[in-house]
């Protein structure tokens, strides 16, 4: 079983690097580019949904930037919801925030919600969708393959953050969807997954958009 741990691990982390270095090698003009076309195909689908609101992410470094995203949620006013690191707790908080103006440099050096800002995280845990709870999670990796496999940056905040969210959602109601939002190149054949790494359902490239449920069922 260690050794397995071990194999799984080094696994991860030469995706980690390889994809790092492909996802940092795109020239600026290119992802610009990609992620509008990405912001466009996203836009599309939650406004076909009929969605009110979301938890989206400031994108850091060669990130996708789903800022695009964000802009058309908030004139269109809908609820944006952003993270904020707690690194002593592990944990993600959440905030409303109305304009790209309201964020400041924090963990890691992402820009995210003040610290004396409003955090919906208490609420969030304890409630389910319709209460507080975003219908909709957009969020960034280092790659993904379609069955919803994210590999993330090896902190498991998110993984974290899922679980507290679905505890509080009553068994009746319905779940946030999980979405992953990448640039074509960060596609794998198969992420390297442990049994706590939570799936995506749904995953948005510049080529289209996948259902990761319908594709898991076919693998089935």
């Amino acid at each position: 079983m260690q050794e397995h741990s071990m194999q799984l691990a080094g696994r991860k982390r030469e995706l980690r690097t390889g994809n790092t270095a492909l996802r940092d090698a795109l020239p600026m003009e290119q992802r610009e580019l990609l992620s509008a076309r990405v912001c466009a195909h996203a836009w599309s689908w939650f406004s076909q949904e009929g969605a009110a609101s979301l938890l989206a992410y400031a994108p850091f470094r060669s990130e996708l930037d789903c800022r695009p995203l964000l802009t058309a949620a908030w004139a269109e006013g809908h609820k944006v919801l952003l993270p904020r690191v707690n690194r002593e707790s592990g944990d993600l908080s959440l905030h409303q925030v109305s304009s790209w103006d309201e964020l400041v440099p924090g963990t890691y050096g992402i820009m995210e919600p003040p610290a004396g800002s409003a955090a919906l995280a208490g609420a969030l845990a304890q409630a389910g969708r319709g209460t507080g709870c975003p219908e909709v999670i957009f969020v960034p990796g280092l790659a993904f393959d379609r069955r919803g496999g994210r590999l993330g940056y090896g902190r498991g905040y998110y993984d974290r953050l899922r679980t507290a969210l679905e505890a509080g959602v009553p068994g009746t109601a319905a779940k946030p969807m999980w979405i992953g939002l990448a640039y074509g190149l960060q596609l794998v054949p198969e992420v390297p997954l442990e049994e706590h790494d939570a799936l995506m359902d749904l995953l948005i490239t510049e080529n289209g958009i996948w259902d990761c449920r319908k594709e898991r069922a076919a693998w089935n």
